[in-house]
């Protein structure tokens, strides 16, 4: 088959996908002419592959709605095994190379060419996923409108410059939160989508329960089961009153951030039952065995860097300092968000003392992870 394009053959997964030969970089990538295909996204594609084979209800159909290429929706379908995963995009081109690349995986789908919202007019799907070039918010409403009692919606966002706080007006007019730019900013960008995305679901009488959220390179990924019932008590607002440390605050305080999730960013129930597959990256596997370390932990975390900041003093070594911690009776983890960051449920003025009392004073420390 024929393209108005150069192409290039490429394997992902347990996928073998006819793709754009378009020079690529690192991040989020640059907009184009022919479908869009970013390898850096494999990582956020095995997740989907991990998190859907463990899915708390049954999956009968699932829809790639923003495909370009194919690559999300026939992974699902080889690795997942779904029977039944549809496809569509607005571009002819993408729908003729996705029709191209069901053929070389020996698949056979629904494929679909137009505009997602106008298309998710009713609801049709046990999984919608949305992973659009650009800012998400534009297909959400349309998503949680199209969405079943009990069915899921995975979204990805890459604006996170919006989101973690470098533009917090584009974040109020987009996503109607106050961002805050910080070493938390990951965390809470992919709270307040998740906060976003419980809004337009209680529009509808429904609630959102994430079953995994993560932050990694260029983007936010959430996975959400939308549920009867609209009462949430895990929304609301902060304010940053010391290192990682937040309390809560009135969406009419000064200076307060949010509204987001302060939930749960993921279902431990389901996540202690993720493992990677024999398709899964190095890299994926390592950033779920911190996600599973991390679910039940509360919300936000605390860096060495801001403590070696506050304290004045070289930081220990992120292992021991979080080895201390444990050693005084309270749970403590690195996080994904950040290279440095620990959360843990201890005070701080204990999380203070512990840094303090491990400190190598005098020396020129390590601010870098242990190895």
């Amino acid at each position: 088959m024929e393209f108005p394009f150069p192409t290039a053959a490429v394997s992902e997964g347990a996928a073998n996908l006819l793709v754009p030969d378009v020079p690529r970089r690192k991040g989020p990538g640059t907009a184009g002419p022919w479908p869009f295909y970013n390898p850096t996204m494999a990582m956020n594609r095995d997740l989907s592959a991990i998190v859907l084979a463990k899915w708390p209800h049954p999956l009968g159909s699932l829809l790639d709605g923003l495909a370009a290429t194919g690559a999300w929706g026939i992974r699902i379908a080889l690795e997942v095994g779904a029977k039944h995963v549809a496809f569509n995009d607005r571009s002819r081109d993408a729908t003729r190379l996705i029709r191209e690349n069901l053929r070389r995986n020996r698949l056979t789908a629904d494929v679909h060419t137009g505009d997602l919202s106008g298309y998710l007019v009713e609801p049709r799907y046990d999984f919608v996923d949305v992973d659009p070039f650009g800012p998400p918010a534009p297909f959400l409403r349309a998503a949680f409108s199209a969405a079943k009692a009990s069915s899921g919606i995975g979204i990805t966002a890459t604006d996170t410059a919006v989101l973690c706080g470098t533009y917090p007006k584009a974040c109020e007019k987009r996503y109607g939160a106050r961002p805050l730019r910080s070493a938390q900013g990951a965390e809470i960008g992919l709270r307040i989508l998740l906060g976003y995305c419980h809004g337009l679901a209680a529009e509808r009488g429904r609630r959102v329960r994430p079953i995994l959220s993560f932050s990694a390179e260029h983007f936010l990924r959430v996975h959400v089961l939308v549920e009867p019932g609209s009462a949430s008590d895990s929304i609301g607002h902060v304010v940053r009153v010391g290192a990682g440390r937040f309390i809560a605050a009135s969406g009419a305080d000064r200076g307060a951030t949010g509204p987001l999730w302060l939930g749960p960013l993921g279902d431990p129930a389901v996540m202690r039952r993720l493992q990677p597959s024999a398709w899964s990256s190095v890299v994926s596997a390592r950033l779920l065995s911190l996600l599973k370390a991390e679910c039940e932990m509360p919300p936000f975390f605390v860096t060495t860097d801001e403590l070696a900041a506050g304290e004045r003093l070289p930081p220990p070594k992120l292992d021991r300092f979080i080895g201390g911690l444990r050693e005084i009776g309270y749970r403590a983890t690195r996080t994904h968000f950040h290279p440095r960051g620990v959360k843990t449920d201890a005070p701080p003025q204990d999380i203070v003392r512990m840094f303090r009392a491990l400190s190598p004073t005098g020396s020129t420390g390590d601010s870098g992870p242990a190895s």
